[in-house]
């Protein structure tokens, strides 16, 4: 990160004091040189800064050099060959310096600075004052700051690249387990890196990583003290685990093995009796749950209609949706897309019908989907509404007119499918609730 350096023009300027003597280059009101100064001249060809002039023609208007008159700033010229001419006196480079430049802010009005000369890593070239702004921007020897955090070091600008490499603040990441870590803290790092490749500490010579060695050593290593399998059967011998094949091939378990099965096929027994049990419940459940759909009084659905566009144009008369059964009693619903009322207009109509011989009381409802508003939907309630099965006709009606069933009004959806809701109800009084049977006693 470059460092941004306040200097004047005083600083890097070549032969100054020739310059100041002859006063060709400064101003003749603050004896300042003319660097990005404007310079103005009044009629007669006095010169000055615009600053002086601005603040001179506050109080009075006149020359500050001649007394001639200005009445104001617009009067004056601007006096530009002087300012080129001085564009092209020499200078050297800022960073030409030491890096005491970094101290001169002075200390009151008589606070002198002291410039030293790096005649071994400065900037050893000079250029033209019009130059100095582009030459400061790219030179190579400007003094800037490490970027480590932590670092905050400064150096030139061409050191940089090898003092990051070297950097004790640098971020390096760890070739195991790829985390970043400051270059002078690796050491510390890697002596407790999880993933850092170490030998076992119980000395079986296997190379394990860090955070893996608790689990080798509690499943792995061959000399970790173990207890024979059957310890909590009777055998109460340990031993290293590369000898437990051994231990196992040379003493008898017969007893212990036999108890271990007792106890297992103890646990199999319960198992057993828990899961028949689970079993039986979800079967009483299942019994029951069949039982009511098979017996429910009523039925709710929706009855979709594909290609609703189509069916209507080439249906002639109605068309009937598939049949469903309430307990022993069988229905369908069938629509008219064109039926034709008194007056010869064509309406969509929908009826409830049943196909079950003699009559039946039901409560209805028939209600056609808006999909793009469910506020608008246009439904037919009907309640204690007797139905016989050997009549052709059933209970329903018009809903609206043929030619707005389409997608712009809602009917139909993106698929060009219609939608109606059904819900029946049986109002019969011979329908017996559920009872459970009573087991007979013995005579």
């Amino acid at each position: 990160m470059s460092i941004d350096i306040k200097f004047t023009i005083n600083d890097i300027l070549l032969n100054q004091e020739l310059l100041q003597k002859k006063n060709t280059y400064t101003c003749p009101i603050c004896y300042e040189f003319i660097y990005k100064k404007p310079i103005y001249q009044c009629k007669s060809g006095h010169h000055a800064c615009e600053q002086c002039w601005e603040s001179s023609l506050q109080t009075r208007k006149v020359c500050m050099t001649c007394r001639t008159e200005v009445s104001s700033f617009t009067e004056l010229s601007r006096c530009l060959v002087l300012e080129q001419l001085f564009g092209q006196q020499e200078c050297c480079c800022l960073y030409s310096y030491t890096d005491e430049i970094f101290d001169m802010k002075g200390e009151g009005e008589n606070f002198e600075k002291k410039l030293i000369k790096d005649k071994e890593n400065g900037c050893k070239e000079n250029m033209v004052v019009d130059d100095v702004d582009s030459h400061l921007g790219k030179c190579r020897y400007k003094f800037c700051k490490c970027p480590n955090k932590g670092c905050g070091l400064i150096l030139r600008l061409n050191c940089l690249e090898q003092h990051e490499d070297q950097c004790e603040f640098k971020l390096i990441t760890c070739k195991y387990c790829k985390e970043d870590t400051l270059k002078n803290q690796i050491d510390q790092h890697n002596e407790q890196c999880p993933k850092v490749t170490v030998e076992c500490s119980q000395g079986c010579l296997m190379a394990i990583e860090r955070d893996e060695m608790k689990t080798h050593i509690e499943e792995d290593c061959e000399n970790t003290i173990i207890r024979c399998k059957y310890y909590e059967h009777g055998c109460f011998v340990q031993m290293v685990r590369s000898e437990l094949q051994h231990h196992l091939e040379n003493v008898n378990h017969q007893k212990f093995m036999g108890e271990l099965i007792d106890k297992l096929t103890s646990k199999v027994r319960k198992y057993e009796m828990a899961l028949n049990s689970v079993k039986e419940n979800l079967d009483d459940q299942y019994i029951k749950k069949k039982q009511f759909r098979a017996f429910s009084d009523f039925y709710k659905n929706k009855w979709i209609i594909s290609n609703y566009s189509n069916v209507a144009r080439t249906t002639v008369g109605c068309f009937d949706s598939p049949s469903f059964l309430i307990i022993t009693h069988k229905f369908h619903v069938f629509l008219f897309p064109n039926d034709a009322d008194e007056n010869g207009q064509n309406h969509l109509s929908i009826y409830l019908k049943s196909d079950t011989l003699g009559t039946v009381t039901v409560d209805y409802s028939l209600t056609l989907i808006n999909v793009l508003d469910k506020q608008k939907s246009i439904s037919i309630k009907k309640d204690k509404r007797v139905l016989k099965g050997n009549e052709n006709k059933g209970w329903g009606g018009n809903f609206l007119r043929s030619y707005l069933v389409n997608k712009e009004n809602g009917w139909l959806n993106d698929d060009d499918k219609l939608t109606i809701k059904i819900y029946v109800k049986l109002l019969n009084d011979d329908i017996q609730p559920l009872e459970n049977f009573k087991n007979k006693k013995n005579q």
